[in-house]
């Protein structure tokens, strides 16, 4: 497939890898099992129910989970949709009253030894109040069309409405995870999307809040100042620092909201880098500016997973407008001269 070169560091490829720019049936969210090939296996979320547009407040998404198959990871179809023993029971539990399922969204695939952990967001909307409540729910087994549900690792708490988008941390000195996550912050009966971070000893038990992160409030640069979303931690034989503790990431960014036509419209999504200490869960540098936006993006290019192919290369798939998946190709001594040197 083409490429189109972006920048230095980063170019596309041409043409969307699952689903299209003129979407019929939109997708968004891929997660790859790293350790599947001939064919690699992922998983999508799949939109079943649509009310609004996803480029402004108040839109609302009912979607499912299917798992996807490629041979060469970079065109991808739908093989199935996931099946998760025992999450009817969690959904059950967790569902209450006053509000109602709207589905499973945006997987994340972690690989334990043999066993298989994803990740993923249990979203609800209230019924008689604005907003969601949302749990980071958690199922693991031999491989991803084998899945047994466990209780959710992240619940609603004081403040937070829920949690989603999950990085997991390398294991730190002290024997545990500092893992990251986007949390809903509730202000002012509005919602804010920040950073936060959340310790585990193990992948499959709940965690513990830590802190806020990156607050979007308190973020210096335009691209990250309306919201903030963790993505992906990139192997430090890929990007290697001088500080040996410290880790190169990616981020989502999103620029505040503004009023066009007398309506609130969200500001752009992008990509960026940050570099993330798992030893104190801090993250004591972010980029000035975001890393790419598609060409083909109204405001959403959201970055979802990252698949090494060569020692100094990968692929890092975003979705954009929330409706179909390309693929871009990073370049890991590009991205390092976007670093600063003191780290």
């Amino acid at each position: 497939m083409k490429l189109i070169k972006l920048n230095n560091a980063v170019s596309m490829y041409s043409e969307p890898v699952f689903g299209k720019v003129k979407a019929e049936q939109r997708v968004m969210a891929i997660s790859i099992d790293k350790e599947t090939k001939n064919p690699y296996l992922g998983l999508v979320r799949e939109i079943t129910k649509s009310q609004g547009t996803p480029d402004k407040p108040g839109f609302i998404d009912e979607s499912k989970l299917i798992i996807v198959e490629s041979q060469n990871a970079l065109k991808w179809k739908k093989k199935a949709d996931l099946k998760i023993k025992g999450i009817n029971k969690i959904i059950k539990e967790i569902s209450g009253k006053d509000k109602y399922f709207i589905g499973l969204e945006d997987p994340d695939i972690i690989n334990e030894g043999k066993t298989k952990h994803v990740y993923f967001t249990i979203a609800f909307k209230y019924k008689k109040k604005r907003g969601y409540s949302v749990y980071l729910g958690h199922a693991q087994g031999n491989s991803i069309e084998n899945l047994t549900a466990t209780k959710p690792v992240l619940s609603p708490i004081k403040k937070f409405r829920g949690f989603k988008e999950v990085t997991i941390s390398p294991v730190n000195k002290k024997g545990y995870r500092i893992n990251l996550s986007e949390a809903q912050l509730v202000i002012n009966n509005d919602e804010l999307s920040v950073t936060i971070s959340a310790k585990g000893k193990e992948l499959s038990k709940p965690w513990k809040f830590q802190e806020i992160v990156l607050d979007p409030r308190k973020m210096k640069y335009d691209w990250c100042k309306g919201e903030t979303s963790p993505m992906i931690l990139f192997p430090k034989d890929f990007i290697s620092l001088k500080n040996k503790d410290l880790v190169v990431g990616i981020i989502n960014g999103r620029e505040v909201k503004k009023i066009v036509n007398k309506e609130k419209i969200y500001g752009k999504f992008c990509p960026g880098l940050i570099i993330y200490n798992p030893e104190t869960g801090k993250i004591p540098w972010i980029a000035p500016e975001c890393l790419f936006e598609d060409p083909d993006a109204r405001t959403i290019t959201f970055s979802s997973d990252f698949l090494r192919t060569e020692k100094q290369s990968g692929i890092l798939y975003a979705h954009v407008n929330d409706s179909f998946i390309r693929a871009y190709k990073i370049d890991a001594n590009e991205l390092k001269k976007l670093l600063p040197k003191n780290f």
